[in-house]
């Protein structure tokens, strides 16, 4: 430290290395801050205000559960709901997309019920995992919503299970693909899986 002569005396001045140390200390500790709250808003999809069913979404799981009924067991056809899916093979991604051109991985499953069943599924996998009947991972169906966490505990992402151990889903590297449940990195973050018609 420097002294400096003021009219109310002898004022310590810092040295220019002290004041880069208490900078550069200040600075790691507002980027480490930066880098925690974007890794809590990560997701792949647009967060809900709230976690309770629209009117609509309560109609769309309604209407599910009487189609389900009607057919007995409410399997999905394979090869109709095969199809949707492969339209959608290859599409990039883009966050809060749902269209061939760019979409997430609620987009994706949004799209996919929509043109097969008509519902109007929540536009969130946090949402999704929320409303939809949940089922263990050995009951696993053509057609089953599969949910995986961001790293945390929060759901984050979803595919649509189609067999076989593996899923179709929108991953932020390579847009609509098909990856597997036994994947190392998708095995550590899964969360759960939910039925979407029962």
């Amino acid at each position: 430290m420097n002294n400096v002569q003021s009219k109310a005396g002898i004022v310590p001045v810092p040295s220019p290395t002290t004041l880069s140390t208490t900078y550069m200390k200040r600075l790691s500790e507002y980027c480490l801050l930066i880098v925690f709250l974007c890794l809590i808003m990560m997701g792949c999809g647009p967060r809900p205000r709230f976690t309770s069913a629209t009117p609509e979404e309560r109609k769309s799981r309604d209407m599910a559960e009487e189609q389900s009924a009607k057919e007995g067991k409410g399997k999905i056809d394979k090869t109709k709901m095969g199809r949707i899916i492969n339209s959608f093979l290859g599409a990039p991604y883009q966050y809060g997309g749902d269209t061939k051109s760019g979409m997430d991985c609620s987009g994706l499953v949004v799209q996919v019920y929509r043109k097969y069943a008509g519902f109007s599924l929540p536009r969130s996998a946090k949402k999704l995992y929320q409303l939809v009947k949940q089922i263990h991972q050995d009951d696993l169906a053509y057609g089953d919503l599969v949910f995986f966490s961001d790293g945390w505990f929060s759901v984050s992402h979803v595919g649509i299970y189609i067999d076989d151990g593996q899923f179709v889903h929108s991953a932020k590297s390579s847009g609509v693909i098909v990856s597997s449940l036994d994947e190392k990195y998708y095995k550590r973050r899964y969360r759960g899986a939910r039925r979407v018609i029962p």
